[in-house]
This record gives C-alpha cells, structure tokens and sequence, in this order.
C-alpha cells in the first residue's frame, strides 16, 4: 500500500498568506519514498523535518504533536481535510515560523495541525508534515524526478512547441479547486480531463465517470483489489490496464490504471473529475508548475 496525501482546507485568510516568490533558482535534493516526494524542512531551527509536496491540497499541514512541541500557536478556528480515505478529520489552525528547505528561508507558513500517525505508518518513516498550495501558488517549481531534484525557478522558461517529449498546457483549475487541470488526455482514445497531484502515490486513477464512458465497467468490477492509505483511512480501487494513454503529443502506450471504487475524493471529484495522474506516472518526467505566469510543462526523460 502507498500513502495518498489528504487535501486540506484552511480558511480564505489563511490560503491568502503567501510566502514571498523565491528571488533566484535554488535546488535541493528530494527522497521519493513510496512514490512520495519527501522534503527536508528544518523549522525553527530544528529539523530537518519531512514533508510531503502536495499539489492537491489547499494549505500546507504539520502533525499536531510536533505542533505541540515546537509550542507553535493553535487557534480554534479548524480546517477540514479531504483526499483519500472516508473518514471525517479536522485539525487546528496554526502559524510555521523559520521555516527552511535547507538553506533558502521561507519564513512564515499557514497550517492545519493534523494527526499525521496513519500516515507516517504507511510512509514508513515520520511524516511531520505537507508543502499545499499556500507554498507553492506563488513560486515557479521544478520537480526533477529522475535526477531526484526539486528546483525552485527565479522566471519561466523559454516556451517551446510541443513534441512527442514535451508538452506545456495553462495553469488552469476547476472552481473551487486547485489541482492543475490537463484538458487533452486522451485514453483509448476518449478525450478526458485529468488532474495533476503530487501528493499521489499511484499513476492514472479513472473516476466512475470516465470508466461508464470508455465503457470499462466490467474491467473496473473484476480488476486486481488494491488499497491506498490516507489520513482519512482506506481508498479501495481495482487495478487493471488501458490500451493507450497519450498526453497531448505525448504517448504513454498502454498503462496499468487504478479504478475508483470507494473512499478517494468527494462525491462532487467524482462526477466531475475524469481522472488524476499521480506520481507513478509523472516519475517518467520533469514536470514544471509555473504559478506566476500560468503554465504547466511535462518534459519526458524517456527519449
């Protein structure tokens, strides 16, 4: 089983309080436990710490107990957390300070205390918090995954065609959300729209309604069971295979795929979404999110 990171949610004041865009490109290595982009993050000066980077989540997390013994604020005002499992969890509003990927400054951080011991568990390793949206929505954010580097990006790159190895699409999400959302992913054909997670261990999960729409309803019933771990307990999927997977101008050939049966997202991800590409399959690219100037670019390493 590999961890799915939950989505949190803080109020829109908190969301609000970005930390400033880095001034120039720093790079600092990641480990991809379980298919999980761990960071080290030193707060306070102590540390380092590990956090997973979740694009998938509203606001960055910590484990309620480091909370405590950092003796970091905790307000009453609760934020609720969503993602994979089905159970209902809220933590507590607080403030990181000091906070460091090795030695670039952050600073201040909203975060929703939270109980990450189920997660830690699955992870294998403590797990002491999430970098979400509030982290990322301002920055220009490379994620190397073969070379196992996170670059942090001082301007965009230059833009370029696209290519059977390279793609660029608008940063661009659903309302209410914020999960980049891929337009022209093409399975069996069939053009759906995906999300882009990072806080996904697995590859290409289909909703319900792109399953009744490639018509793969029996595929999804009698699939390989499989379960995935969030800090909301159990998702169960079935795994089987599709014929094709092609992002744009880039060919994924013929993929296993992970069926949604029960506990990952809400109802309302569920009729919306078509699917969402985890780290099983962006593990083959660099993948850059521009959250400046409103671009997502998917370089594949497989030439």
């Amino acid at each position: 089983m590999r961890p799915d990171c939950t989505k949190v949610i803080l109020s829109a004041a908190a969301v609000a309080l970005l930390a400033p865009a880095f001034a120039a490109d720093y790079e600092l290595p990641f480990d991809f436990l379980h298919t999980q982009i761990v960071l080290p993050v030193s707060l306070q000066g102590r540390g380092p710490y590990n956090f997973v980077l979740d694009t998938g989540t509203y606001a960055s997390s910590i484990d309620l107990g480091l909370a405590r013994e950092l003796r970091l604020p905790l307000r009453a005002t609760r934020g609720e957390s969503r993602g994979v499992g089905s159970s209902h969890v809220v933590g507590r509003t607080t403030l990181l300070e000091d906070v460091r990927l090795g030695d670039l400054v952050v600073g201040q951080l909203p975060a929703a205390a939270l109980d990450l011991s189920g997660a830690s568990a699955q992870l294998g390793r403590p797990l002491h918090g999430v970098l979400g949206n509030n982290f990322l929505a301002s920055r220009i954010t490379q994620i190397d995954y073969f070379r196992r580097r996170i670059r942090f990006l001082a301007g965009p790159s230059v833009p370029l065609p696209d290519n059977p190895h390279r793609i660029t699409f608008p940063l661009q999400f659903r309302a209410g959300a914020i999960l980049p959302v891929l337009e022209d992913c093409f399975v069996n054909g069939t053009r759906l729209a995906v999300t882009l997670d990072t806080g996904s261990s697995l590859g290409l999960v289909l909703f319900p309604k792109a399953v009744q729409l490639l018509g793969l309803e029996e595929l999804a019933r009698t699939g390989t069971p499989l379960e995935a771990a969030g800090y909301r307990g159990q998702a169960r999927f079935t795994k089987g295979w599709v014929r094709s997977v092609r992002l744009k101008t880039i060919d994924l050939g013929a993929i296993e795929v992970a069926y949604v049966r029960s506990g990952y997202g809400d109802d309302e991800d569920l009729q919306q979404r078509g699917g969402n590409l985890g780290n099983a399959v962006l593990q083959d690219f660099v993948l850059t999110l521009d959250y400046q100037n409103g671009s997502v670019v998917l370089e594949s390493v497989n030439e």
